[in-house]
């Protein structure tokens, strides 16, 4: 099963009621909405799983338990919308950071930069991250949300990749979601190592190493593609 697959069977797997209701069109109801998210993202940064009760949520966000479970009847519906949130407020973010190069690997290299800088003034928005993950692989029947999770930062990457994405062939998005993943998989590795070893400058050099090794792999994936005429 290739990566759209994974994604197209991800996505029917997840029920409506997994997804939560929607708020409404009117003001209150969007508000109401977001209090709920925000309760739920400052209970998980702040006690971790543990503390995600409704009672405690439902008492941060400033409603009643009837009004938690009519926006969200599961706890999984809630955190989809805590993992929404939370790259809605990375986006944000990076949009706020200088405009990435036109250059592939310049843009790889500008992006793991922002992306440290980003994971240094967020220590308990990353480390509840990995929480939701754990706690998704461990639970029966809430598998889907660690798979939506990554999919969600690889799709996320993978669009930053080149500049022109929306134009691209296939082939440069296979390139781009292959690169995110790599990108992936060496920042949460030096989030955990950085918070466990608390050695900042052993870390910078970690985000050097794999800039490095980003921009090598992003080069011979793009040269393999080329030689194969699919550039």
């Amino acid at each position: 099963m290739d990566d759209k697959q994974a994604s197209a069977a991800m996505n029917e797997g997840t029920s409506e009621s997994q997804r939560g209701r929607p708020a409404g069109a009117t003001r209150k109801g969007l508000e109401t909405r977001a209090r709920i998210i925000k309760g739920a993202m400052d209970a998980l940064e702040n006690g971790g799983m543990g503390a995600l009760t409704t009672r405690r949520i439902a008492e941060s966000a400033g409603v009643k338990l009837a009004t938690l479970h009519y926006y969200f009847d599961s706890k999984e519906s809630l955190l989809l919308a805590v993992l929404e949130d939370l790259i809605a407020d990375m986006d944000k973010a990076y949009q706020r950071d200088e405009p990435l190069p036109e250059n592939p690997e310049d843009r790889v290299e500008a992006l793991i930069r922002a992306s440290w800088h980003y994971i240094q003034h967020t220590r308990s928005k990353q480390i509840a991250q990995t929480e939701l993950t754990l706690y998704a692989l461990r639970t029966k029947g809430s598998e889907w949300l660690a798979a939506r999770q990554y999919n969600a930062y690889i799709d996320f990457y993978g669009h930053l990749v080149f500049a022109d994405h929306d134009r691209l062939t296939g082939e440069r998005r296979r390139i781009g979601r292959a690169v995110a993943r790599q990108i992936l998989i060496g920042i949460d590795g030096i989030i955990l190592q950085s918070y466990a070893l608390q050695d900042l400058s052993a870390s910078n050099d970690d985000v050097e190493a794999l800039i490095i090794a980003m921009r090598g792999y992003l080069r011979r994936m793009m040269a393999d593609s080329s030689m194969a005429g699919d550039g």
